[in-house]
């Protein structure tokens, strides 16, 4: 018996490692998820109170979907938040994998949007082997004025936010899409290369990085780390894009720095706020750093083994975080 259970393991682990190079090249993707949305209409254990809506469009000529969800008690125009799942990863599942943004959309009274990238990616602007080149930028523009048109969107409060790929991609938007995008919150993604050389952004923005990541290194370098064959393209030390941003936004000293509770002490994590600049404040930078984290959203789910990418810290509520920072940005 001692033999066989030996077996099973290790024949566990040879299956884990074969996946690997696909299921850990960027967040949230699961080998027993659907390639794509294929026209499902309510998404992976949907958090919200109703099912969202299926847009499809097209952009320059390419078919594009998203969900479009607004809650019953918003007041419209209302605030927006696009929601970007991670490279690998599709529109259909990714309330599920962060625990439920949906949920705080019914509670908060914003339209959430979760956008469907080309093969599972986004075009964030770095180098990366294989990347598409779709014009996600477009998307998303279309989008959003059409939102505005329709008067869903209040074209002050429109945020951004996503996981990874996702996330590296919420800040090439608000680069490229200067104006229109009012704050950004990235979640295990720091700053590329490409976009430290370029002209940065000037919006708010919040991060959230694990300093034990294995795709996104903490200390700079190569994405993907040891996990990924194909180039990725590189980023800067997280301490480094802190002062990029920080310099770009004029965002000032240091304001608030404290560590969280401890409520997990079982996920192995530590998580601890710092803010540059006044809170609300057009040049904010707010840092979510997480000691022990990992390629994951806090009290999200945890779509891989901790083995592979690390635990979800617990210690506070992403979701509610993202809101919150949010919610106190507004354009003039």
């Amino acid at each position: 018996m001692k033999r066989l259970g030996f077996i099973t393991l290790a024949l566990a682990a040879a299956a884990a490692m074969a996946i690997l190079p696909v299921a850990t090249s960027l967040a949230f993707a699961s080998p027993l998820e659907p390639p794509a949305m294929q026209g499902r209409k309510v998404p992976r254990k949907w958090s919200g109170a109703k099912a969202p809506e299926l847009v499809e469009t097209t952009v320059n000529g390419v078919k594009r979907s998203y969900y479009l969800y607004i809650p019953a008690k918003a007041a419209l125009p209302a605030p927006v938040v696009f929601l970007f799942h991670g490279g690998g990863g599709n529109a259909w599942s990714v309330d599920y994998h962060v625990g439920g943004m949906a949920k705080l959309a019914d509670e908060k009274a914003f339209v959430l949007v979760c956008p469907e990238g080309t093969d599972h990616q986004w075009n964030d602007g770095r180098e990366v082997e294989g990347r598409t080149k779709g014009d996600d930028v477009a998307f998303i523009d279309q989008v959003i004025d059409n939102l505005v048109s329709k008067k869903v969107a209040d074209s002050s409060r429109i945020y951004s936010c996503g996981i990874s790929n996702g996330g590296f991609f919420s800040q090439y938007l608000a680069q490229k899409l200067k104006g229109k995008i009012t704050a950004v919150a990235s979640v295990a993604a720091s700053v590329s290369e490409v976009m430290a050389a370029s002209s940065m952004s000037r919006e708010p923005i919040m991060f959230v990085l694990g300093d034990n990541d294995p795709l996104v290194p903490f200390k700079g370098g190569r994405v993907g780390g040891k996990l990924i064959r194909k180039s990725r393209g590189s980023v800067i030390p997280f301490d480094s894009a802190i002062e990029t941003y920080r310099s770009a936004n004029s965002a000032g000293s240091l304001t608030l720095q404290k560590q969280l509770p401890d409520l997990a002490p079982a996920d192995a994590c530590r998580a601890s706020v710092m803010r540059y600049g006044a809170e609300g404040d057009p040049a904010e930078v707010l840092v979510y750093k997480i000691d022990g984290g990992g390629h994951t959203w806090p009290q999200g789910l945890q779509y891989l083994p901790a083995a592979l990418v690390g635990p979800v810290c617990q210690d506070f509520n992403c979701n509610e975080a993202i809101w919150s920072f949010f919610s106190t940005h507004r354009k003039q």
